[in-house]
């Protein structure tokens, strides 16, 4: 396969994998979307890292149905900044630095995301209303911990062992 063509195959394969994964039934805060942002961080180039986020977002709202325009504008930024977040942590990957971009991650989505609330009115706008309206939040901020970790675990273990296998076959015939 070309080299200039794999990152945008891979940049449509997690997009792919984040909607077929995302569309699935599952409970409110435990999504598939941190580790296909943590993925994309990961192995993409940051010009086509965020794809994969957004196409998942865009193409999954479109099948299960657009929401409020505010809601969805801090939902996307949510995510967006999560798999930012993660590129740096994952400049380098092994076990600690995928914890690390798994709550990474998930914090920056729930400090993100909660502003919603906050800007739509649920709360009111004094440091009682932050602090209520961050502390309804915390089971929200745990799920995607929790959800972060395994899947991107999952996947990133996934990734791990294939690679490991391609390896040991490449290199085995340089032995002799």
């Amino acid at each position: 396969m070309n080299r200039a063509a794999r990152p945008g195959l891979t940049a449509i394969t997690y997009t792919a994998l984040g909607i077929v994964t995302h569309l699935l039934p599952h409970q409110m805060g435990v999504s598939t979307l941190g580790a296909v942002g943590m993925l994309a961080a990961a192995f993409l180039p940051r010009r086509l890292m965020l794809l994969p986020v957004l196409g998942t977002l865009l193409m999954s709202d479109a099948v299960t149905g657009f929401y409020g325009a505010l809601a969805m504008t801090f939902v996307y930024l949510g995510h967006v900044g999560a798999a930012a977040v993660c590129a740096p942590i994952l400049v380098r990957r092994g076990p600690g630095r995928i914890i690390a971009a798994a709550m990474a991650s998930a914090a920056v989505f729930y400090l993100v995301s909660n502003l919603a609330t906050m800007a739509m009115g649920y709360f009111p706008n004094t440091a009682s209303g932050w602090w209520a309206c961050y502390a309804a939040g915390l089971p929200f901020l745990a799920r995607g911990i929790a959800a972060n970790l395994v899947f991107g675990g999952f996947a990133f273990g996934v990734i791990a062992v294939i690679g490991g296998l391609r390896a040991d076959r490449l290199a085995a015939p340089q032995r002799h």
